[in-house]
C-alpha cells in the first residue's frame, strides 16, 4: 500500500538504466515551454514568451531535481540499443506507412479543418488569445517551431503530426523501461519487455493506430490529435510516480494541460481524476489530509459533470466526416476494458505501478465508453462529434494494451521459460491474444478509413480520395514571384476546398472574421480575390482544374467558373508549368497576375 511518506527501500538494487530517463527529460523540455506559453496566453492573455520562460525555469528546475537525486545516464548497452532500435523502427514504419512523399507528409480527403486551424493559430498569436475556447496547445507548437527554425505553415504543421506517433513511441519505451526496472531490477528483464514492446509495436502499430492517425490529419483534426500527446503522457504522469503527492500533482497538472489541449474528451479526464483522488484520499492519505484531498476529487467529478453538459448542444451540429462502424469500435472497446480489468486483479501484487496505470485507462475509457452507450440509447444523432469522440479512448487501451503485454511477458521470460511460473505463463498468453484480438476487432471497425489509408501507403498516384494539402510547387512559385515583384498575395484560386483554405492563410491571407465567413468559403466558392494596385493572384490553371471550377460553380450557383475565366483571358497572365509527383501527369499549370 502507497502512503503520504512513502520511498523505496535502500536495501533494494538499482535496476540497470537504458534511455528511458533521458526521454521522460527530452519530452519535458520539448514540450512543457510550449505547453506553458500558450496556457498562460490563454488563460491569462500574457506573451507567448512569458509562458515559455516559465516552461523554460521549470523545464531546468526539473531537470536539476532529477538528476540530482538520480542519475539518468544509461548503465546497461543492451538495453539502450534495443531502444534506439525500438524508435529506429517505429520511425521507420510510421513515415513508410505515412510519409507519402509524393505530397510531401501531408494529405487531405476532402475537409476544410487544417486551413481552419491555421487561421486560428494566427487568430491566436496575433490578437485573440481565447480563439477556439482555449484549444491551443498544437497551435503554441507548432508556432513556436515556425519561429525557433523558420518554418512556413505547411512544414510546422507536418512536425506537430509526426510529434504525436513519436512522442507515444518514446513513452512506451520509456514507461515499459520504468516498470519492469521496478517490479524486477534486472537487466534480462528490461531487456525481455524491450523486445516484446518491440515485437507487439510492429505488429499492432501499422494496421491500426497509424489508421487511425492518417485518418484524422487527412480530415485536419489537429490538435485533436494533438491531445493524445497529453492523455499518454498524463497516463504515466500518474502511474509512474511512487510519491502520492507527485501523483496527485500529475493529475491536476495534466487535467489543465488537456482542458487547453482539446476539450471532446475532457469531461472523462475529469472523472477520472476525480475518481482516482477519492481513492488516493483513502487509500494513501491519512486523517490530517484526507478530507482536502476528497474535497478536490469532488470538485472535479462537478467539474466533469459541467463538462458533459456543454457537449449536449454539439449533438446536434454537423460536420464532414468518414464514418465507422461504431457499434462494433464500441463493443472491442468495452471487451478489451474487461480484460485489462481481469489483468488487474490477477497480476502479482507486487510494485502497485502497473496496477496504477490500468485504472488510469479503465476509469478514462469506460467512462467514454458509458458517455457513448447512454448517448446512443438517448436515440441523439450519429454524426460528427460523436463519431470523432471514441478515439482518445481506443488509442490509450492500444497503449495499454502494448504495455501489460509487454510487462507480462517480460515476466516469463525474465524468470526462464522453465521456472516460470504456469500462472505467470497463463497470464502472458492471455494478454497476447487479446492484443491480437483489440487489433483484429478494431480494425474491422475502422475499415471505412482503409482505402484513403492504401492510397497514402502506396504513395503514387492517381489518387483516387487524396489530393495535397498544399501544392508546394505552386507555393514557392508564389512566394517567389511576390519577393521579386514587391507585391502583396491578393489570394489562390483552386477547385480544391482544402488547399484553397490552407495555402491561403499559410501564404499570409488571414479571414478577418474566420467565423463569418468559413475561413476563406467566399475566396473558393465565388472567387472573391483581392485585386488592386500592390496585389498579385494566382490560379491553378491544369487541364483537368477547369472542370473542379465548373463543378463548384454549378453546385454553390456562384460565378467562380467566370472570374478564372476572365482571369486566364488577361492579356498580362503569366503562366508557368512545374513538376507535381503527386499527379499521374507530373506536373501542373500555375498562372497569375500582378497590379
Amino acid at each position: 500500500m502507497d502512503t503520504v511518506n512513502a520511498k523505496p527501500s535502500s536495501s533494494l538494487p538499482v535496476p540497470p538504466r537504458g534511455l528511458g530517463t533521458l526521454f521522460f527529460l527530452l519530452l519535458l523540455w520539448l514540450l512543457l515551454p510550449g505547453a506553458l506559453a500558450g496556457v498562460l496566453r490563454a488563460a491569462l492573455g500574457l506573451p507567448l514568451w512569458v509562458g515559455a520562460l516559465v516552461g523554460l525555469a521549470g523545464a531546468a528546475g526539473l531537470t536539476w531535481k532529477g538528476v540530482s537525486h538520480e542519475r539518468p545516464w544509461p548503465t546497461h548497452v543492451p538495453l539502450v540499443l534495443l531502444q534506439g532500435l525500438y524508435l529506429a523502427t517505429v520511425w521507420g514504419v510510421t513515415w513508410r506507412m505515412l510519409g507519402i512523399p509524393a505530397m510531401e507528409g501531408l494529405v487531405t480527403v476532402g475537409g476544410g479543418d487544417a486551413g481552419n486551424h491555421a487561421a486560428l493559430r494566427a487568430d491566436f498569436v496575433s490578437h485573440e488569445p481565447g480563439v477556439y475556447q482555449g484549444f491551443i496547445l498544437f497551435h503554441t507548437l507548432t508556432y513556436g517551431l515556425e519561429w525557433l527554425f523558420g518554418l512556413d505553415a505547411f512544414t510546422s504543421f507536418r512536425a506537430g503530426f509526426y510529434l504525436v506517433p513519436m512522442v507515444i513511441a518514446v513513452a512506451l519505451a520509456a514507461g515499459v523501461e520504468s516498470v519492469a526496472g521496478r517490479l524486477w531490477h534486472s537487466g534480462r528483464a528490461q531487456v525481455a519487455a524491450q523486445v516484446v514492446l518491440l515485437v507487439a509495436t510492429v505488429a499492432a502499430w501499422r494496421f491500426l493506430l497509424l489508421r487511425w492517425l492518417h485518418y484524422h490529419q487527412a480530415d485536419g483534426f489537429y490538435p485533436h490529435l494533438f491531445g493524445l500527446v497529453t492523455l499518454v503522457l498524463a497516463w504515466l504522469a500518474y502511474g509512474l510516480p511512487r510519491s502520492v503527492w507527485g501523483r496527485c500533482g500529475a493529475l491536476a497538472v495534466f487535467t489543465v494541460f488537456y482542458r487547453f489541449t482539446y476539450g471532446l474528451n475532457l469531461g472523462d479526464f475529469l472523472f477520472t481524476g476525480g475518481v482516482l483522488l477519492l481513492v488516493e484520499g483513502f487509500r494513501s492519505f491519512g486523517p490530517k489530509y484526507r478530507w482536502g484531498v476528497w474535497f478536490v476529487g469532488l470538485v472535479f467529478l462537478g467539474a466533469a459533470a459541467y463538462a458533459y453538459s456543454r457537449l449536449l448542444p454539439l449533438a446536434q451540429v454537423p460536420g464532414a466526416i468518414v464514418a465507422h462502424s461504431h457499434e462494433r469500435a464500441l463493443r472491442v472497446q468495452w471487451w478489451t476494458l474487461v480484460g485489462l480489468l481481469v489483468v488487474r486483479f490477477l497480476s502479482p501484487r507486487q510494485d502497485s505501478v502497473e496496477r496504477r496505470l490500468i485504472d488510469f485507462a479503465v476509469l478514462f475509457c469506460g467512462a467514454s465508453a458509458l458517455v457513448q452507450f447512454a448517448y446512443r440509447k438517448a436515440g441523439l444523432p450519429i454524426d460528427y462529434y460523436f463519431l470523432k469522440y471514441g478515439l482518445h479512448a481506443v488509442v490509450l487501451l492500444l497503449c495499454v494494451a502494448l504495455f501489460v503485454t509487454s510487462i507480462r511477458m517480460g515476466a516469463v521470460f525474465q524468470k526462464g521459460l522453465v521456472r516460470a511460473w504456469y500462472w505467470d505463463l497463463a497470464l502472458a498468453v492471455l494478454v497476447a491474444i487479446g492484443l491480437f484480438e483489440v487489433t483484429r476487432g478494431w480494425g474491422r471497425a475502422y475499415e471505412s478509413y482503409e482505402s484513403s489509408y492504401r492510397e497514402r501507403v502506396r504513395g503514387a498516384p492517381p489518387f483516387q480520395t487524396l489530393d495535397a494539402l498544399e501544392d508546394r510547387g505552386a507555393t514557392a512559385i508564389i512566394r517567389r514571384v511576390l519577393h521579386d515583384e514587391g507585391k502583396r498575395f491578393g489570394g489562390l484560386l483552386t477547385p480544391s476546398w482544402p488547399r484553397a483554405n490552407f495555402s491561403n492563410v499559410a501564404l499570409g491571407w488571414v479571414p478577418e472574421n474566420w467565423s463569418a465567413t468559413g475561413g476563406h468559403w467566399p475566396l473558393f466558392s465565388s472567387g472573391a480575390v483581392r485585386e488592386g494596385p500592390g496585389f498579385c493572384v494566382f490560379w491553378e490553371a491544369s487541364a483537368g482544374d477547369w472542370e473542379g471550377y465548373q463543378r463548384i460553380s454549378d453546385d454553390n450557383h456562384t460565378p467562380l467558373v467566370d472570374v478564372v475565366r476572365k482571369l486566364q483571358a488577361r492579356p498580362d497572365k503569366v503562366c508557368q508549368d512545374y513538376a507535381a509527383p503527386w499527379v499521374s501527369s507530373g506536373s501542373r499549370t500555375l498562372c497569375y497576375r500582378c497590379d
